[in-house]
């Protein structure tokens, strides 16, 4: 059978201030990462609501433009509050008479970020 030495000389283990450095440096790098998943967090949220905002601007002037162009046919502006998928937005929509024939809309959506805005013009055919 083996004997075990006694290993005063030589190799040693590691001591409690080599440990105490090893710990800090992992807590450091784990800080780090945690903020870069928050931001992550934070980014794919911003995402999320620009994606609603321009689904909600877009629903909007598809919805005018089925209307008859006679119904459009007037200077105008109204809001609307709406809440989708826990978000909080405010729809403005205005309707601008460019000339007897064609009428300019605005769409925009604001929620806790920026806002979305779409414009197109409709035509009397």
């Amino acid at each position: 059978m083996k004997q075990l030495r006694n290993r005063k000389n030589g190799s040693r283990g590691f001591t409690l201030i080599e440990i105490a450095v090893a710990v800090a440096i992992i807590g450091l790098v784990s800080i780090s990462f945690a903020g870069l998943f928050v931001r992550s967090l934070q980014t794919s949220r911003l995402s999320g609501e620009i994606t609603t905002a321009t689904m909600l601007a877009q629903e909007k002037i598809e919805e005018l433009k089925s209307n008859p162009f006679d119904g459009l046919y007037k200077n105008d502006f109204w809001d609307e509050r709406i809440e989708l998928n826990g978000m909080e937005f405010t729809r403005r929509t205005a309707l601008e008479i460019l000339d007897e024939n064609l009428v300019k809309i605005t769409v925009e959506v604001k929620g806790e970020g920026d806002a979305v805005e779409i414009v197109t013009l409709r035509g009397k055919i």
